[in-house]
This record gives C-alpha cells, sequence and structure tokens, in this order.
C-alpha cells in the first residue's frame, strides 16, 4: 500500500507547523495521529533530542494510540538507566546510524534489545527507529554520540510495517526533523532565557523589551538575602568546598523563592536580590504571605543542613533574609551592548541596609511595617532603626520565634 499522496499532505502540513512556532509535544502528538489516519499502523511511538538546560540534559516524548503524549526530562545529575545503556536509541547514537529496524515476529525476529522483547511481549511485531542529525544550539554531541533527533515507531500489525509504511515514516521523518529543529531551538532559548534572566524578565524580552531604558514601575514585596561571613569562608576554604556551600546556601534562598512565585533577579556575589510583583490593587498580602512562605521554607532548609552538617562547619549557614514592600522600577540597565533586567529603587536600597542591622541585632529576618502587618501576630517590633543613608529611622520587626538567631561564629567575620 503506498501512501504518498496523504503523505504529501502531512509533509505539507508539517512545513507549515515549522512556520508557525510549534509546541514540540502537540506537534509531535499531532503527527502520530496523522499518520494512523492516512493508514500506517502505528500505535507506539518515542521522540528523544537532546537540550541546554541548567537541570535536564535530554528530553523525551512518549505516545501511544488512544493516549495523550506525555513528556519526560532526564537530569544532569542523573546516573545513566541501565535501560539507556542497553536500548536501541544508544546503538543508533553511538554507531551513527541513520535507521535500525527490528522484526518482532517470525523467522526473522531480532530480539537483542530488552525493549524489543518487551514490545514482543506485549503483541508488537514491528519496530523502526530514525536518526536525523543536526545540532542543538552549541550541543556538539550527546552521551558519546552526535546530536539530533531520534524516533521509534512500532506497530501490532500482522507482518509488521509494509514496504510503503516504510518509505512513508523515511519521508517524514526530513521534513518533521525540520519542523522540530525549530522548536527545540525555541525551547532551549526560552530555557536559558528563563534560567539567566527569570521568568518574567525572559518573557519581556523575547517580546521586544531590549534597549535600555526599557521597564515598568511595579509594586513588589523585595527579598534580599545575603551570605554572613563570606570573604572568611572563601578565604578559609578550598575553592571547590566553597563552591558546594554556595550552591547549597542559593538551594537554600533561591529555590523557596522561586517555588512560591519570585522573581530572582540578581545573584550578587553571594547575595539574592528578588521581587515577588504585586498583581492589581488587592494582591499586597498575597505577596507578602508568598515571600514569609519562602522565608519559613528557607529557615527549614537551614535548620535540616545544619542538622545534617558536622558541627564545626555549622556556623557556615548564617545568612540575613531582608523584606520591604513598595515600587521599584523593573527594566533594563546597562549599557546599549549589555544589559541586565534588574529592579532599582527605594524599597531595594531599603533591604540592602538591613543586612547591617541583622548583624547588630543577631537575627537573620529583618522585614518593614508593611511585610509584618500583614500577619502580625507573627512577628515582634524592634523598634525605630536608623538606616545608612536614610533621613528618617525605620521601625523593624523580626520572627516572634527566634528560629533564626544567628549560631555563633568561631572566627572573626568579614
Amino acid at each position: 500500500m503506498t501512501h504518498e499522496p496523504l503523505s504529501d499532505e502531512i509533509e505539507t502540513w508539517l512545513l507549515d507547523q515549522a512556520l508557525h512556532d510549534p509546541d514540540i509535544l502537540k506537534l509531535f502528538g499531532d503527527l502520530c495521529l496523522r499518520l494512523h489516519a492516512i493508514g500506517l499502523p502505528l500505535e507506539r511511538a518515542a521522540l528523544s533530542w537532546p537540550t541546554l538546560h541548567p537541570l535536564f540534559q535530554a528530553e523525551q516524548i512518549y505516545w501511544r494510540l488512544g493516549e495523550e503524549a506525555e513528556l519526560f526530562q532526564f537530569r544532569h545529575d542523573a546516573e545513566r538507566s541501565k535501560d539507556f545503556e542497553k536500548s536501541p536509541f544508544k546503538h543508533v547514537l553511538i554507531n551513527r546510524l541513520d535507521r535500525l529496524r527490528r522484526r518482532l515476529e517470525g523467522p526473522e525476529k531480532h530480539l537483542d534489545f530488552p525493549v524489543l522483547q518487551e514490545l514482543h511481549d506485549k503483541g508488537f511485531t514491528d519496530y523502526l527507529l530514525t536518526a536525523t542529525r543536526f545540532r542543538v544550539a552549541e550541543v556538539d554531541g550527546f552521551r558519546g554520540g552526535d546530536s539530533g533527533l531520534m524516533a521509534s515507531w512500532s506497530t501490532t500489525r500482522p507482518g509488521g510495517f509494509s514496504d510503503g509504511d516504510l518509505k512513508a515514516l523515511s519521508r517524514v521523518q526530513k521534513v518533521f526533523a525540520v519542523a522540530c529543529h525549530a522548536a527545540i531551538q525555541k525551547r532551549v532559548m526560552v530555557n536559558l532565557a528563563d534560567a539567566y534572566l527569570g521568568a518574567t524578565a525572559a518573557k519581556r524580552a523575547l517580546k521586544g523589551d531590549v534597549r535600555r531604558g526599557d521597564g515598568e514601575r511595579i509594586r513588589a514585596v523585595v527579598w534580599h538575602s545575603d551570605l554572613r561571613g563570606s570573604t572568611r569562608l572563601s578565604n578559609e576554604m578550598a575553592a571547590e568546598e566553597y563552591l558546594e556551600l554556595l550552591k547549597t546556601y542559593y538551594d537554600c534562598t533561591a529555590q523557596p523563592v522561586i517555588e512560591e512565585g519570585g522573581e530572582i533577579l540578581e545573584f550578587i556575589g553571594d547575595a539574592v536580590l528578588a521581587i515577588f510583583p504585586i498583581r492589581g490593587d488587592t494582591g499586597g498580602p498575597e505577596a507578602v504571605r508568598a515571600a514569609v512562605r519562602a522565608m519559613e521554607k528557607t529557615l527549614d532548609l537551614r535548620e535540616a543542613w545544619i542538622e545534617a552538617a558536622p558541627e564545626i562547619a555549622r556556623e557556615r549557614m548564617n545568612f540575613s533574609i531582608s523584606m520591604s514592600v513598595g515600587e521599584v522600577m523593573f527594566g533594563n540597565i546597562g549599557v546599549p551592548t549589555r544589559l541586565t533586567f534588574s529592579a532599582i529603587g527605594t524599597a531595594v536600597n531599603k533591604v540592602a541596609r538591613l543586612d547591617k542591622l541583622s548583624k547588630d541585632l543577631g537575627r537573620m529576618v529583618l522585614v518593614t511595617r508593611e511585610v509584618a502587618q500583614v500577619e502580625p501576630d507573627r512577628w515582634i517590633s524592634v523598634g525605630p532603626q536608623r538606616l545608612r543613608d536614610f533621613d528618617r529611622d525605620i521601625e523593624l520587626f523580626t520572627r516572634a520565634c527566634a528560629r533564626d538567631a544567628f549560631l555563633p561564629i568561631t572566627a572573626a567575620a568579614s
């Protein structure tokens, strides 16, 4: 059976999709349904490609007839799975094959990979894996092979795929790779922009706010945290050990901000500057509550780390958290050829100045009245305090429970 006229329609559709910023998950699911609709006996398919992402090294989509396509992501720190090491995907990748076919029934049956035995046991009769090589961003290789796109196609039809089926899949694979190349590059661009700019700033930059001075005034809860004694610690500790400490510190302080809907604006050495934007006229209390939830998570993570750390190392996880509410200018600053999104304003200056006071008061967390008044039972006043470069004293508050008290530092702090 030939599928050429209908395959031509699918190829035209794929080229059109390539010009319209396709979502790769939906694109692959729709392609599988279209192939099945023109008579290809397709019941299972998988698509895999490498990516550039701070957390993930590769992504994969699984599709089964009658089910929605599912996306899976594989972390950098995950051990190589036994499934991958013994898979046809690795065999094709390492040996630079364009195609691998395995009959799963009959006299030509060849079940040389565990997944093929599993498919055979489930009634599948034929398996085809196709590979199209292209560069994904600057990823030159992946797990010992070339980067690009690999797709597997499986059927349960007695006798397996026909010659017409195989020809149609091979034709479609090339055009599909063109559409996927555009979609994957867009995913990489968005992922990197989110990682390095933050989700809100990335969205604005990708929409065209790319000139110096582009920005807007917004109200927000401003968050600032700073590692205590960092200069001393960096001098005393080996570079690798200090970097591990910084990773743990950022996991404690920055990750809860992201989880609660905040935006990390900058990592300033060992300091974290973030905002919780206030949405609408009544969004202030919820933004404050989100920031406070992030603060409590941060203290929980710190306590867990301290309990597991050697006693001599426990004082290393001392840091301040300062929060205020106010209007900030959120936008592009820098020089025309090197910009960053950041926030400036009185509220930002205020939280930066609170760091020094936290040392004097011996408490990690200090907030202004605008934060404390949302849930007043959580806070106690430490009275009016003078902040450097501010004309008037400002009333500050710390947690009613002293779980945020600093641990004693055994050597002179920076």
